[in-house]
């Protein structure tokens, strides 16, 4: 039996996987009752309307020209 090399994986996809997993870390806490969450609501609001959107945004980037 020979040993596996380890697949390769594009960092764009571990990126992909990480703004995936902020936002469910995102709404499954909005899901909690106020006392029993484990987010600061400052650390929501800055994953919500900072870094997912700063994520996606770069994910989603298109270099075509728009002209």
């Amino acid at each position: 039996m020979t040993p596996q090399q380890p697949q390769q994986e594009y960092e764009s996809t571990k990126l992909e996987r990480v703004l995936k997993e902020l936002q469910a870390i995102v709404k499954r806490d909005s899901k909690r009752h106020l006392m029993d969450q484990q987010l600061s609501h400052s650390m929501q609001e800055l994953l919500q309307y900072e870094v997912i959107p700063l994520l996606e945004a770069e994910i989603n980037y298109d270099p075509t020209p728009q002209y």
